[in-house]
């Protein structure tokens, strides 16, 4: 069977189910969260209107924008892996195939080999030593 390189090293590093991208896409949401809870989280402006909020309720609102975020990081991060694990198995897939390939022709060439022997000089030698190979699978 043909090598395939294994797998890459940017998979190795995953920490709590996220990948290098994911968890960066986690940090940015933390600190965009982070920045929302420090500043003025009492009211939300749309375009030129502007609706005031209890500020507990902008602290719940930014807890759950986190989490939204961090649910989102792990799906990415899975359907990532999800993605190098089938391009792999695809890799080996087309390997095998490409060595089934190769005997394939190996026989056939083995088979007209023989064909040709028998044809060129059909002596019992031959003929018994193609008859075996046949038998044989050769």
């Amino acid at each position: 069977m043909a090598e395939v390189a294994p797998e890459s090293s940017k998979d190795s590093f995953k920490l709590l189910g996220f990948d290098g991208q994911g968890g960066l896409q986690l940090i940015g949401g933390l600190v965009i969260g982070l920045i929302a809870l420090y500043s003025s989280y009492d009211h939300v402006n749309f375009f030129s209107s502007t609706i005031h909020l209890n500020q507990q309720w902008g602290v719940w609102l930014i807890v759950t924008s986190l989490a939204v975020v961090a649910i989102d990081a792990q799906l990415a991060s899975r359907s990532r892996l999800g993605e190098e694990n089938r391009r792999i198995q695809d890799e080996r897939t087309a390997a095998e195939a490409a060595e089934r390939q190769g005997q394939g022709i190996a026989l056939l060439r083995s088979a007209a080999l023989l064909s040709a022997r028998v044809q060129l000089d059909p002596s019992e030698l031959n003929l018994i030593g193609s008859a075996g190979a046949g038998v044989m699978g050769i």
